[in-house]
C-alpha cells in the first residue's frame, strides 16, 4: 500500500488554470515512510507543489519537497538530522499514451519524466515518496566524522618509513626501482 496515498489527486478536480498544494506528512505517514526507508525517523515531510493541465490529456506535476530525517552515521553510529530538499517535475499521461522509447544513457538524463494517470489519478504520494528515496544520501555522517585506518605493519615486521603507509608503496617502489625486489 502506497504510504502517502492520501496526496493523491483525481483529474477532473483539477481546474483548467491549475491547482495548487501544499501538503504535511502525518504522523502515521511518516511512521510508514522510516519503516519503508529503514531509516529511524521520519521527522517531518512537506510538499508545496502545483499541477497544471498541459493539454492532451497531461498533467504537468512541478513543485519542492522537503523533508527532515533522523539517520545514522556510517562511521560513528550516532543519530544525525539530515534535510532532504528536492524538486518534484513529471508530467502524467494516461497509460496508453506513455512513449515507449528506447532512450540511450545520455538522453535519459534530460528526458522528460513521464507517469502514468492510474485510476483517473494524478499520484503525488508515490512521485514524493520516489523523490524522497532518491535525494537521500546513501552514507550519511556527521560533518567532523572521519574514517581512521589502522597503520598497516609490514610483512617483515620491520618498522614502515615514511611514504610506505598506504596500500601501494610496494608498487611505488617498483615504479621508482624496477630492478630491485620489494
Amino acid at each position: 500500500m502506497p504510504v502517502l496515498s492520501s496526496w493523491n489527486t483525481k483529474v477532473h478536480e483539477i481546474p483548467r488554470a491549475g491547482l495548487s498544494g501544499q501538503r504535511q506528512a502525518t504522523a502515521q505517514e511518516r511512521s510508514a515512510i522510516a519503516d519503508r526507508l529503514e531509516i529511524p525517523d521520519c521527522i517531518s515531510l512537506s510538499a508545496d507543489y502545483r499541477i497544471k493541465n498541459a493539454g492532451k490529456g497531461r498533467f504537468a506535476l512541478t513543485g519542492t519537497l522537503t523533508a527532515q530525517l533522523r539517520r545514522t552515521c556510517v562511521i560513528t553510529l550516532d543519530p544525525i538530522i539530515e534535510t532532504v530538499r528536492e524538486r518534484l517535475d513529471c508530467v502524467f499521461l494516461p497509460p496508453d499514451k506513455i512513449p515507449q522509447l528506447q532512450i540511450e544513457e545520455e538522453e535519459a538524463l534530460t528526458a522528460q519524466e513521464f507517469e502514468p494517470i492510474v485510476s483517473d489519478t494524478i499520484d503525488v504520494g508515490r512521485i514524493a515518496f520516489e523523490v524522497l528515496s532518491a535525494g537521500l544520501n546513501p552514507f550519511p555522517r556527521k560533518p567532523d566524522a572521519q574514517m581512521e585506518t589502522p597503520p598497516q605493519k609490514p610483512k617483515d615486521n620491520t618498522a614502515p618509513e615514511d611514504g610506505d603507509q598506504h596500500p601501494f608503496a610496494a608498487l611505488a617502489k617498483l615504479v621508482r626501482d624496477p630492478k630491485k625486489k620489494p
